[in-house]
């Protein structure tokens, strides 16, 4: 899939393929390029049903960032989610940690 948006600044190109069907384990890529800045990013994802109610989730880019999420559904239609983001080029700063 390819689209334009960001009036025409931003150019997006994304890929989405299921590895592995009975686990919902898909990867995907997304490749960014911004006309204003020049600036290209890349990003790979994943995710990966550990059972039927718990999905981990993570993905990372060109610029270091790497995210990760755990995902738990406590019963029908209400979750727990515990995510980390990492930048690893600052790894002094401390890691983002959220609970929703």
């Amino acid at each position: 899939m390819v689209r334009r948006n960001d009036k025409g600044d931003t150019l997006n190109a994304s890929y989405y393929q299921l590895v592995k069907p009975l686990t919902n384990t898909p990867v995907g890529a997304e490749v960014r390029h911004r006309f204003s800045t020049s600036e290209n990013t890349f990003t790979l994802g994943t995710q990966h049903a550990l059972d039927r109610l718990t999905t981990l989730k993570a993905r990372a880019n060109n610029f270091g960032k790497v995210n990760a999420l755990i995902l738990q559904e406590w019963r029908p239609k209400s979750f727990l989610t515990i995510s980390v983001v990492v930048d690893t080029k600052t790894i002094e700063k401390s890691a983002k940690i959220g609970l929703v």
